[in-house]
């Protein structure tokens, strides 16, 4: 007998971020979001805000220009047109004004060099049209600018034209101030943020640090633990769960070391859900029992590896189980190829016989697709023969003082067993019995009645085809 390895002690976890300090960065960091928002919001709201005010200011200015630069156009009155720059000039955030007749040749100019000469407008923008035209653009020595385009028009003729640039450099120095006191005050907020996440992630992390404690000690096996509620609020919940999860730990532990060496890990499982409402003694119960065997599986196991013979048969078994599983059936026990399922024990199922009937059909439906699978990889392909049988069968647990397990006995049982002997490849056979309690909802083609090993009268034997449409 190979000699049992003693249990390692249970390591010590090592954490390179506290809990303590990870609370801390996460809600400094949530602070210093929403304060990098805020922030962004509220200057970006500031800069827009300018801006309108300052394209406004610029529109005001270019239509009063253009409404007196119209005479002095129309009489060649040069110096007119100079004074009126001039004076436009004087507001420290227009950067030029320019004046042209029809033809773009500048008549007056905030730079006296270039009057006389045709109109030169920065790339990207678009020619003077019908209509006020206001634009932005970068310039490389002033920065972004903002120009108003006012056709200057008499008569429904268009006379000329005037461009007004104003300079954004304000906007831009308003905004680097508030930027500046943004920051300081941010600051601020996160250091005062800092110190609140730390003193709030200590009182959080004590309880949840005691808790952790806790888990390992239920973790190692102690279910005697207990621990002291802090508070009334979410931490002194979870702990007052804590401890009646420990409490019910402990009674489900008496209840497993009890029943673990007489019954199965699934009759144990039912137990714990609902011990009041379960026996395992013998007791005659009505249930339906499912027989699946794979067809042929002898002569494929001579011919096949003992490794291709394990994995056949690990992949049928995790599919019987699953599927069994999936309808709440009990998986009895594994027959060589073949695997033995009850429904309506330990548990009574009003329904068992549907639940056994759809997992029945489901199991043909997985091993069609396992078959298909096993084709596609060069392989045999496999099929099963199933038998379903319901009525009274004696359920309770069976065997030795060392080894017991929760079972059915019964001739349902063997005549489950024997139809499912008679399948064919495909074949879901069933009783008339079985039959009466799926009536509407299955459909079943008759054939006959068999004689079946065991019994001296012949048993009417049905086929299930499938549900029916309203099932």
């Amino acid at each position: 007998m190979k000699e049992e390895q003693p249990a390692s002690p249970p390591r010590e976890e090592r954490f390179p971020l506290p809990l303590k300090l990870k609370l801390s960065l996460l809600i400094t960091s949530l602070l210093v979001i929403t304060v990098v928002l805020v922030s962004v919001f509220l200057l970006r709201q500031e800069q827009q805000g300018l801006s309108a005010e300052m394209t406004k200011r610029g529109l005001t200015i270019a239509q009063d220009l253009s409404a007196s630069a119209k005479n002095p156009l129309l009489t060649n009155d040069d110096l007119t047109l100079n004074v009126l720059v001039k004076d436009a000039m004087k507001d420290p955030d227009v950067a030029y004004v320019v004046i042209t007749d029809h033809e773009g040749k500048v008549l007056a100019h905030s730079d006296l060099a270039l009057i006389g000469k045709p109109l030169d407008r920065p790339k990207g923008l678009q020619p003077l049209a019908a209509d006020l035209l206001v634009q932005t653009y970068k310039d490389p020595g002033q920065g972004s600018m903002i120009d108003f385009s006012v056709p200057l028009v008499f008569s429904r003729v268009r006379v000329g034209g005037l461009y007004l640039g104003f300079s954004q450099k304000s906007i831009q120095q308003a905004l680097a101030r508030a930027r500046n006191q943004t920051i300081g005050i941010s600051v601020v907020m996160v250091l005062i943020g800092i110190g609140g996440a730390f003193g709030l992630s200590t009182v959080l992390a004590r309880p949840i640090r005691r808790l952790m404690e806790g888990t390992r000690a239920i973790a190692a096996g102690n279910f005697q633990i207990s621990l002291p509620i802090p508070s009334r609020d979410e931490i002194g919940a979870l702990t007052d769960s804590f401890n009646q999860m420990a409490k019910s730990l402990r009674e489900k532990e008496m209840i497993k070391r009890a029943f673990s060496r007489y019954v199965a890990r699934e009759v144990v499982d039912e137990i714990l859900k609902d011990p009041e409402k379960l026996t395992l003694r013998g007791e005659r119960r009505d249930v339906t029992v499912l027989f699946c065997d794979i067809r042929g599986f002898t002569p494929m196991a001579e011919r096949l590896p003992p490794e291709e013979v394990v994995l056949l048969l690990n992949e049928f078994y995790d599919l019987m189980i699953d599927t069994t599983f999936k309808h709440d059936g009990t998986l009895d026990k594994f027959l060589g190829d073949a695997v033995m399922a009850i429904f309506g024990a330990p548990l009574p199922q009003p329904d068992h016989s549907v639940r056994a009937i759809r997992t029945a059909l489901a199991m043909q439906a997985g091993i069609k697709g396992l078959s298909e699978k096993r084709v596609r990889e060069g392989k045999a392909p496999i099929a099963v023969g199933i038998g379903v049988s319901a009525g009274d069968a004696v359920a309770g647990t069976v065997g030795s003082e060392d080894r017991m397990e929760y079972t059915v006995i019964g001739d349902t049982v063997n005549l489950g067993s024997r139809l499912e002997s008679i399948a064919k490849p495909g074949q879901i056979l069933i009783t008339e019995r079985t039959y009466q309690k799926v009536e509407g909802v299955i459909e079943a083609r008759a054939l006959g009645s068999v004689k079946v090993k065991g019994k001296e009268e012949e048993v009417g034997v049905l086929e299930v085809v499938g549900l029916t449409q309203t099932a």
